[in-house]
């Protein structure tokens, strides 16, 4: 997908406009998903949210909106994407962003997010506990992909498009036949830094008018085919409309994992 520049002159009558949906699904006793919202999160004990949580608001200054999957395979995941999530506020109010180069600063938010997982993994005993991450971050009319793992942002304006990249063993798999079970991440929050490296997939673009996006964690993607996803993307659906389907098709569907979705729109 090419995102073109628009006309700065228009930049004061752009807005954002968001929905954000969380449920512990079906099959889990613990929501291990969490979220960072413009300021708002989850506590470790909340299972789902009783209404989605909706933001509309000028494009200007930052916005940072972000969904964050811990490792179900793992110990703690509540708490690895807890502490991410809690990472990040912290990250945002002591205004560490640097507006003239973002790329750099959204990689110290990574590693100091790894860092405080891994930390308290240490505090826990844990055997190995961690968190994916899947960012958005906007500011002066472009936007940053940042993620960890493979929770995933789409962008839908003719067609679905997935920005993130997955950090999995998947080619891996695909080269030597191995179909029996779900690819294995390669990059986590909560990796040991003395012994593998935080490398966050981070890229920008300018957005246009109209542009739909869709965060979300494969609680969604797992449950819904992409076709079903893109469709429920259209502009038929406000964010809080799309979010409240993903869910409830990603629940009808097994809901064999936590769900947590960002819809949101460029206007």
């Amino acid at each position: 997908m090419n995102f073109r520049f628009w006309e700065s002159d228009f930049e004061d009558e752009l807005s954002l406009v968001a929905a954000c949906g969380y449920n512990i699904g079906k099959r889990r006793p613990e929501n291990e998903d969490n979220f960072f919202f413009d300021g708002k999160f989850p506590d470790v004990e909340t299972k789902a949210l009783d209404r989605c949580f909706t933001l509309q608001k000028p494009l200007s200054g930052y916005t940072m909106l972000a969904v964050f999957d811990g490792m179900g395979g793992g110990d703690y995941g509540e708490v690895a994407s807890y502490e991410a999530a809690v990472s990040v506020a912290e990250f945002m109010r002591s205004n560490q962003i640097n507006p003239v180069d973002i790329t750099p600063s959204l990689t110290k938010m990574c590693k100091m997010m790894n860092d405080r997982v891994f930390e308290q993994s240490c505090n826990l005993g844990a055997h190995q506990m961690g968190t994916t991450l899947v960012a958005l971050f906007l500011y002066s009319g472009q936007f940053w992909v940042c993620n960890i793992g493979d929770s995933r942002l789409y962008a839908k304006r003719n067609e679905l498009v997935q920005l993130s990249v997955d950090h999995t063993d998947e080619e891996f798999m695909r080269e030597q036949g191995i179909t029996n079970r779900k690819p294995y991440l390669t990059q986590f929050i909560g990796m040991d830094p003395n012994e593998t490296a935080i490398v966050p997939y981070i890229k920008s673009y300018y957005f246009e008018r109209g542009d739909r996006f869709l965060l979300c964690s494969d609680g969604v993607t797992d449950m819904i085919d992409l076709n079903r996803i893109s469709e429920i993307l259209n502009k038929k659906h406000e964010p809080e409309a799309a979010v409240k389907q993903l869910i409830y098709e990603a629940l009808e569907n097994g809901g064999k994992d936590n769900i947590t979705a960002i819809a949101y729109d460029i206007g």
